[in-house]
């Protein structure tokens, strides 16, 4: 049931509050002085405040009827228990990725950092590349390469030197040509973001809510960085490359003498290959041509979208690497305009890449159409 004084004192003091307002834009028009600038901000601060304690005991009375009238009816169908029922609370209490929301009029970014989750929270604190890779329908590769985390914009990536073995002369001084370099890669990173939206009572009627945004935010992720990582993109500002950018590639059909040639060539580079990727339409077609028999000799076949049709990469992915931003960047937003109006919060969470780096660019052999 509605608590009509309550709402009516409110909804007097808004009108109150507004009324200053409209005076005080009245009179300096819109170039407030700074001391008019707060009284303003003090003004719209206790009108959003009134309008919200109105929409939650509005809220609340329909919540109420609802309830009863679904219980009630549960009754007469002869239950004995409720179903799930609501938990009501305030939007200060919703969480994204461990987060708690904030109310903001855009997305504005903070770290996901152990420091920065609640303390109950702290416990789930994960790095990106195992948070993408553990998601549901997440990342495919990133259990597959070398990840290095780090905690700036660019990404650090140990490159190994490729050195070669023979026999030394026996009293023979080495020369500084003897002496190969290993080298840290510093690559600028690009933001791979995913954003979702949802009513505003249902993300605080329902907690369960909060896990498939979880979920859903943590997957996409996982599927945008499996893109770079095999195409490469950019913002506008930075490049990053991708396997389809650092490879060795041989223009021809995705067969079987294809395949075993890019094996073969991968081998020839001293490392044995443990992937062969795919799209999902190509290994089908791949799989229904080759002898079954075969298959055991070949390394693991991982289908994904995000390789290009009629295109197979063979490669040692033990011996790729890509730097990432070790923590997630989340957001929401209450108040933006688009979402204030519909009664919706927005959320988003954004993973920062670099480019993908192999110490040998035969270490990724791929087959593909001519262009």
């Amino acid at each position: 049931m509605l608590n009509a004084t309550l709402a009516a004192d409110h909804i007097a003091k808004r009108d109150a509050a507004t009324a200053k307002l409209t005076a005080l834009q009245a009179k300096y028009g819109s170039n407030l002085p700074a001391g008019a600038k707060d009284a303003e901000a003090r003004l719209l601060s206790e009108i959003a405040e009134h309008d919200a304690a109105v929409r939650g005991l509005v809220g609340s009375a329909v919540e109420t009827e609802r309830d009863s009238a679904d219980f009630n009816n549960l009754v007469s169908l002869g239950a004995r228990q409720r179903p799930d029922g609501v938990q009501r609370r305030a939007l200060e209490g919703v969480r994204v990725l461990g987060m708690p929301l904030v109310r903001a009029d855009g997305f504005v970014f903070a770290e996901r950092s152990a420091d920065a989750l609640d303390a109950l929270d702290t416990g789930n604190w994960n790095a990106v590349p195992v948070m993408l890779a553990a998601a549901p329908n997440g990342s495919q590769l990133l259990g597959r390469v070398q990840t290095f985390t780090h905690n700036s914009t660019r990404g650090y990536v140990p490159i190994v030197p490729q050195l070669t073995a023979a026999v030394a002369g026996r009293n023979e001084p080495m020369g500084p040509g003897d002496l190969e370099n290993g080298e840290i890669g510093i690559f600028e990173t690009v933001k791979v973001a995913a954003y979702v939206k949802t009513a505003r009572d249902e993300i605080q009627d329902y907690p369960q809510l909060e896990a498939s945004i979880d979920a859903a935010l943590l997957s996409a992720l996982g599927a945008g960085v499996d893109d770079l990582i095999i195409s490469g993109g950019t913002d506008g500002d930075v490049t990053v490359n991708g396997l389809m950018d650092v490879g060795i590639s041989t223009t021809g059909a995705v067969d079987v003498a294809s395949v075993l040639g890019a094996v073969a060539r991968v081998k020839t580079a001293r490392v044995l290959p443990d992937t062969i990727l795919m799209h999902p339409d190509t290994e089908a077609a791949f799989l229904g041509a080759i002898d079954g028999a075969l298959l055991a000799k070949l390394p693991e076949i991982v289908a994904i979208p995000s390789v290009p049709a009629d295109t197979a990469i063979v490669a040692s992915l033990a011996s790729v690497a890509v730097g990432m931003r070790e923590n997630l960047g989340v957001a929401s937003a209450t108040d933006h305009p688009d979402l204030f109006k519909l009664d919706q919060v927005g959320f988003a969470g954004r993973a920062r890449v670099s480019d993908v780096v192999v110490a040998n660019a035969a270490h990724v052999q791929i087959v593909k159409p001519a262009a």
